[in-house]
Order: C-alpha cells, then sequence, then structure tokens
C-alpha cells in the first residue's frame, strides 16, 4: 500500500522518517488519525501516544509530548519536545521518575510556582511513558 512522508524532529534531532501508512497523534483538540492524502492541517500536541503503521501493517507506539503537527501535500511532520518509541522505554527509570515527582509535588506548600509546574510536567512525562511501555508490553 502507498503511503505518506512522515518526519519526526526533536530537539536531538531527526527521531524517524519514513514511508507510512497512518499516524494517530493526541493533539490539542484530542487524538487524530491522519492517512495520505489528509488535508491540510496544523494543531498543538500534548502528552500521549503515536501511533505509526508503516505501509506494510506493522504498528510502532512512542511516547510524545509537547510540539506540534503540521499536515500538508508533501508529508506530515511532527516536532515535538520527546519522542521516544515504546521499546526503548526503560521503565525502572520512568517509575523513580514518577516517583520522585510525586514526592516533589507532596511539598507542594514550600514550592515556588515555576517548581510545581516543573515537578508536575516530569510526572505527566513518566506517566506518559509508563501507559505507552504497557501498552507496548
Amino acid at each position: 500500500m502507498e503511503g505518506f512522508k512522515l518526519c519526526v524532529v526533536t530537539p536531538e534531532g531527526c527521531a524517524f522518517e519514513g514511508e507510512v501508512r497512518s499516524v494517530t497523534v493526541r493533539t490539542t483538540e484530542g487524538d487524530i488519525g491522519i492517512l495520505k492524502n489528509h488535508t491540510n492541517f496544523v494543531s498543538g500536541i500534548e502528552y500521549g501516544m503515536l501511533k505509526i503503521t508503516a505501509c506494510d501493517g506493522s504498528a510502532s507506539l512512542a511516547s510524545c509530548m509537547n510540539g506540534f503537527v503540521n499536515v500538508d501535500a508533501e508529508q506530515v511532520r511532527i516536532i515535538a519536545t520527546t519522542f521516544e518509541f515504546a521499546q526503548q522505554i526503560d521503565l525502572e527509570r520512568a517509575k523513580k521518575a514518577r516517583d520522585g515527582a510525586a514526592e516533589r509535588l507532596g511539598e507542594r506548600d514550600r514550592l515556588t510556582e515555576d517548581e510545581i509546574a516543573v515537578a508536575t510536567a516530569r510526572k505527566r512525562r513518566a506517566e506518559n511513558r509508563i501507559h505507552v511501555y504497557e501498552l507496548y508490553h
């Protein structure tokens, strides 16, 4: 089956580039599925799972957070703060990060607003990574 080009970029560089059949991504408006010839579209993306279905029908899951998706006639571009395929996620590290952030948030009355925001973001990122890992395994 003929697909379309997908490019996922993070601050570290190109995380994925290839021909795919479909992509599902969590936007700020909810999950959206993208197929070949999708209408042009731009949206922010949230913490969530990115599902990539290859042209042969095989699927890959990834943890993808914060950024935007741009769909045009040429390709789909996803610019994300973080992107990690499920099979690359270190579950124990993610659990430690979640627990550390939760512990930090337990001291909320002694934290500044910025410290609360950072701890909350770390907890959400870790929870998302754990969720994607568990869906994959």
